[in-house]
């Protein structure tokens, strides 16, 4: 009988707590032409890839405990602020993400727009500024849609050009449903990377 062919999936190391997980779950880092740790979050630079499981913490770990140096055999300079540049560069990503897909007419924001995508039944996936609460939110949550706490109110209505967006909502009828699979996984990514509380702010200021 034919010998069966059992795929898995590829898997990386990660240099502070030595778990091999899926790239997927993962940051990859590069050496760069002046011996910087360089941030690869797309995975597609060049040179030889070191990996650490996608968590703030073990970035700052790394950092401080010279881990880069061990895992190049080489010295490298990591910057104490990595943590936080990773952080504002998976933020920005979605953040990009979701300006791609209100250019491309499948996302709106304001509670008015939100309600209304939703009742069409376009919307298929809501994102929620970070500070939100009241009403607004638990009304949002009743309707069972997917939702992706993200950013403030202030990222968020940069990318509509206002000065503050509470509510978003992506389309769920792009094309194969691209940017919600987009927008929900590098939310999900974002939040895991650095999570945040959610402050308490007064229900009027939603929008």
């Amino acid at each position: 009988m034919p010998t069966e062919t059992v795929r898995t999936c590829p898997i990386r190391t990660c240099i502070a707590t030595g778990e091999e997980l899926p790239p997927e779950r993962m940051i990859r880092f590069v050496v760069g032409p002046d011996g910087e740790i360089v941030p690869d979050l797309a995975r597609k630079l060049p040179g030889r890839g070191m990996w650490l499981k996608a968590e703030r913490a073990l970035v700052e770990q790394a950092v401080e405990r010279k881990l880069f140096s061990k895992a190049a055999k080489a010295s490298v300079k990591a910057s104490a602020d990595l943590a936080d540049r990773i952080e504002r560069l998976l933020l920005d990503g979605v953040l990009a993400d979701i300006g791609r897909a209100r250019r491309a007419g499948r996302a709106v924001a304001g509670f008015v727009k939100v309600e209304q995508a939703i009742g069409r039944q376009k919307a298929g996936l809501l994102v929620i500024a970070m500070e939100a609460q009241g009403d607004g939110v638990s009304k949002l949550r009743a309707t069972g849609l997917p939702i992706e706490r993200l950013a403030d109110a202030q990222a968020l209505g940069s990318v509509f050009g206002r000065d503050q967006a509470v509510y978003v909502a992506i389309s769920r009828d792009d094309a194969g449903g691209q940017f919600v699979q987009r927008i929900a996984n590098g939310a999900a990514r974002w939040r895991d990377f650095s999570p945040l509380g959610a402050p308490t702010v007064d229900a009027s200021t939603e929008s």
